[in-house]
């Protein structure tokens, strides 16, 4: 399969409809039932001081709707006293999976949490879902031990 041109981004507001459609598709794959609402997702994306949303969008794509999203949550570490971002969802739309798009946001979500100055960034997969955990190893990220498959994302 081609690598598609994606562009990553801060989420706008008009991004949002689009998210929260793939956000309800990520909790039904994993039998789960998303009951957040739009104007909740409105104000975690942009109200709030703790997360931060990436959209990917496709260059040649006559629409300009997002194809996925990564939703970042920033998580202090007791230990060291810094605060990392978690990637707590990650999602591609079924079409255009396996086409860099779930990397290129792992990678925007590397940049932004460099930019600002954070200590880490971590990814996990759902414990059902080892094609995203087996992904994560593919791209070289490091497994961390806990509990669940957890991975590193090296900021440097």
């Amino acid at each position: 399969m081609s690598r598609k041109h994606v562009t990553i981004q801060l989420a706008a507001p008009e991004h949002l409809p689009e998210v929260h459609r793939m956000l309800i598709a990520l909790a039904a794959f994993h039998g789960d039932q998303a009951t957040i609402t739009p104007d909740a997702l409105r104000r975690l994306a942009f109200q709030g001081p703790g997360a931060r949303l990436l959209v990917a969008t496709l260059d040649d794509s006559p629409q300009e709707h997002p194809v996925g999203y990564a939703l970042l949550v920033l998580r202090a570490n007791m230990v060291t006293g810094g605060q990392s971002y978690v990637i707590d969802h990650l999602y591609v739309q079924d079409p255009v999976r396996r086409q860099g798009i779930g990397r290129a946001l792992i990678k925007g979500a590397k940049i932004l949490a460099m930019d600002e100055g954070r200590a880490g960034l971590v990814i996990g997969a759902h414990p059902t879902n080892a094609g995203a955990a087996q992904a994560y190893r593919a791209m070289g990220l490091a497994e961390l031990p806990a509990s669940g498959p957890r991975f590193a994302v090296e900021l440097a």
